[in-house]
């Protein structure tokens, strides 16, 4: 005895939320999208929310000829929970001082 057809996978799962590193997503300097915060250097942070999923990227973005800013393949992504870690224990690491 065959069983009968569920649903097709495509319409019981939830859409996906295009990802925030797509090579087409670009900005410029004028322009910063609300969810980049630009850190210096050709660096920024970026929360994303991808398949509903938060995180905290640090990424190094390049600029085009035409002032189009994208972004790179170089960088890391903390879950919320390590962000928050690292933001608040910050003032432990010994890095580098601007005062020395």
């Amino acid at each position: 005895m065959k069983r009968a057809p569920s649903e097709s996978a495509s319409s019981a799962a939830p859409a996906k939320k295009p990802s925030i590193f797509n090579s087409t997503d670009s900005f410029t300097a004028d322009s910063i999208t609300p969810n980049h915060y630009y850190l210096g250097v050709d660096n920024y942070a970026v929360v994303s929310d991808f398949g509903d999923v938060i995180n905290v990227h640090i990424r190094k973005f390049r600029m085009d000829e035409n002032g189009k800013i994208f972004p790179t393949k170089n960088g890391v992504s903390f879950s919320p929970f390590v962000w928050e870690t690292l933001s608040n224990d910050m003032h432990r690491l010994p890095l580098p001082s601007n005062l020395e």
